[in-house]
C-alpha cells in the first residue's frame, strides 16, 4: 500500500500539471481531490462522495464567506464616489512638489485609500487612471511610473480592512498548533497585524522611488510647480474625512466587539451605497458596482469550494505534518524554510491568480511554518503580502495585467518598471522572516492579542 504522503505529493503534483495546462483552478482541484480519495481509501469513494455533497453546502450556508462581496463592494464604490481622488488630492497637496512627488503621492495615496478599499487590484485600477495621466504630463517616465502604481497596490491589501487578510483567516486551518497551544485566528486581530507592514513597505517604496530618481538620471522631473499655501495644505485633510469615517466604523466597531469582520463588512457596503447616494452617484454606477461584486464572488466561490475539498484530502494524507517531521530531522534552519516557502509563491505568482494561491497553499504551507516557530499572525501577514509580490510576475501577474487593461498599455512594459519595486517587496518579506517584530510591534503596542 502508498504511504498516504506519498499519495498527497503525487496528487499535488498532478492538480498543479492540469493547472499549467490551461485547466480550471477549481475543476483541477476537485479531479485531483476526487483521484486521491480514490487512491488514499483504496477505491471506498465514501469520504469522496461525503466531501462533495457537504462541502458546496457547508461553504454556501457558511455567514462568515458573505463578508467578501461586502468588501468587493466596498472597494469598488470607493472608487466611484471620489474618497480615492481624495485621497490622491490630500497627498498631491504635501508631496506634490519634491522631486518624484507624483510618485510619493501614488504611494501614500494607495496606503490611506487601503483604509476603505481593502482591495489591492481596485488601488491599481483607480489611482493608474487618476495618476498616470498627471505623472505622463509632468515628464516622469512612463515605465517606472507604471511600476510603482502596480507595486504599490498591495498597501491597500496590507492597511486595514484587507479581503485578503479575511480570506487567509477563512482558508487557513483551524485550529492551529503553535507554541504547543491551539490557536483560532481572529480576523479583527490579523487585520491590525497589517498596519506596521504597511506603514513600512510604504517607506520602503518612498526610497526606492528615490533610488531611481538618484542613479537613473532623467527618469524623474526635478519637481516644483504651484505652490500650496500650508492652510491649503491643512484644508485638503478634509478630503480623508470619509476614509477616516469608514475605517475607525469597520476595524473601531470590529475591535470594541460590536460586531463581527462579517458585520463590519456589510455595514461598511451599506454605508458606502448610502453615501454614494448622498453623493449622487448615478443609480446605475451603483448597481454596476453591485454587480461586479456578485460576478467576482461567483468566480472565486467554486475556487473556494475546490479548494476546502483539496484541503481536506490533503489533512487526511498528512502530508504537511510529513514535511515538517523531515524538516525537522535535517535541522533546517527556520528562515532558510520560510524563504522556501516564498519561492513557492513568486513560482506560482507566475502562473496562478493570488485567491488561488492562497486556496492551494494555505493548508500545506501555514502548519509548517507555524510547527517550526513562526508566529501565525505574522505568516497571514506576511504570506498575503507575498500573494500580493506573486502578482507582479510574469506571465500571469493578475495585478499587473489589471493595471495593463485598465490603463490600455502593454504589460511588458508594467513588467519592466516594476522590477525595481517588486525587489525591494521581496525584500521586505525577507526582513519579516529576520524580524517579525516588524509585523507585531503595532500589535503589541495596541494591545491587540496573539502576537507574541
Amino acid at each position: 500500500m502508498i504511504d498516504p504522503w506519498i499519495v498527497g505529493i503525487i496528487t499535488f503534483l498532478g492538480m498543479m500539471l492540469m493547472v499549467f495546462v490551461g485547466v480550471p483552478i477549481f475543476v483541477s482541484m476537485m479531479v485531483a481531490s476526487l483521484g486521491g480519495f480514490a487512491v488514499l481509501y483504496s477505491g471506498d469513494m465514501t469520504m469522496a462522495i461525503t466531501q462533495f455533497t457537504n462541502a458546496p453546502f457547508n461553504l454556501g450556508a457558511n455567514y462568515n464567506y458573505a463578508v467578501l462581496p461586502m468588501f468587493m463592494l466596498l472597494g469598488g464604490l470607493t472608487g466611484e464616489t471620489g474618497i480615492a481622488r481624495g485621497a490622491f488630492t490630500s497627498m498631491k497637496a504635501f508631496l506634490g512638489r519634491i522631486k518624484g512627488g507624483l510618485l510619493y503621492t501614488v504611494i501614500g495615496a494607495n496606503a490611506v485609500f487601503g483604509a476603505c478599499s481593502g482591495s489591492s487590484i481596485a488601488g491599481n485600477i483607480v489611482f493608474g487612471k487618476l495618476a498616470l495621466p498627471e505623472l505622463e504630463e509632468a515628464g516622469y517616465c512612463k515605465r517606472y511610473s507604471l511600476g510603482c502604481i502596480a507595486a504599490s497596490g498591495a498597501l491597500s491589501t496590507l492597511i486595514p480592512p484587507s479581503m485578503g487578510i479575511i480570506m487567509f483567516c477563512l482558508i487557513a486551518p483551524s485550529p492551529l498548533i503553535y507554541k504547543g497551544q491551539n490557536i483560532t485566528l481572529s480576523v479583527g486581530s490579523a487585520l491590525m497585524g497589517g498596519i506596521g507592514l504597511g506603514i513600512f513597505t510604504m517607506v520602503a517604496l518612498g526610497i526606492t522611488v528615490y533610488l531611481i530618481g538618484r542613479f537613473k538620471p532623467g527618469t524623474l522631473p526635478p519637481g516644483g510647480g504651484e505652490k500650496i499655501s500650508f492652510n491649503k495644505k491643512i484644508k485638503s485633510l478634509k478630503l480623508l474625512v470619509p476614509i477616516v469615517c469608514l475605517f475607525g466604523l469597520i476595524m473601531g466597531g470590529t475591535l470594541a466587539g460590536w460586531f463581527t469582520a462579517t458585520v463590519a463588512g456589510a455595514i461598511g457596503a451599506t454605508v458606502i451605497c448610502i453615501y454614494a447616494l448622498i453623493k449622487r452617484v448615478p443609480f446605475k454606477k451603483i448597481c454596476h458596482s453591485i454587480w461586479d461584486a456578485a460576478v467576482m464572488e461567483a468566480g472565486i466561490f467554486p475556487i473556494i469550494i475546490g479548494g476546502q475539498i483539496f484541503g481536506r484530502f490533503i489533512a487526511d494524507t498528512q502530508l504537511a505534518s510529513y514535511i515538517s517531521v523531515a524538516i525537522s530531522n535535517v535541522n533546517a534552519p527556520p528562515f532558510i524554510i520560510f524563504m522556501l516557502v516564498m519561492l513557492l509563491y513568486i513560482l506560482c505568482g507566475s502562473v496562478m491568480d493570488i485567491v488561488s494561491i492562497i486556496i492551494i497553499t494555505v493548508p500545506i504551507v501555514f502548519p509548517i511554518l507555524t510547527d517550526i516557530g513562526y508566529n501565525p499572525y505574522v505568516l497571514v501577514i506576511a504570506l498575503c503580502f507575498m500573494t500580493e509580490i506573486a502578482g507582479l510576475t510574469p506571465p500571469v501577474g493578475m495585478n499587473v495585467f489589471a493595471t495593463a487593461n485598465a490603463l490600455r498599455v502593454n504589460p511588458s512594459e508594467i513588467f519592466k518598471g516594476v522590477t525595481p519595486y517588486f525587489l525591494t517587496e521581496v525584500t521586505v518579506v525577507i526582513l519579516i522572516g529576520l524580524f517579525p517584530q516588524i509585523v507585531t510591534f503595532v500589535p503589541r503596542l495596541m494591545g491587540i492579542p496573539g502576537f507574541n
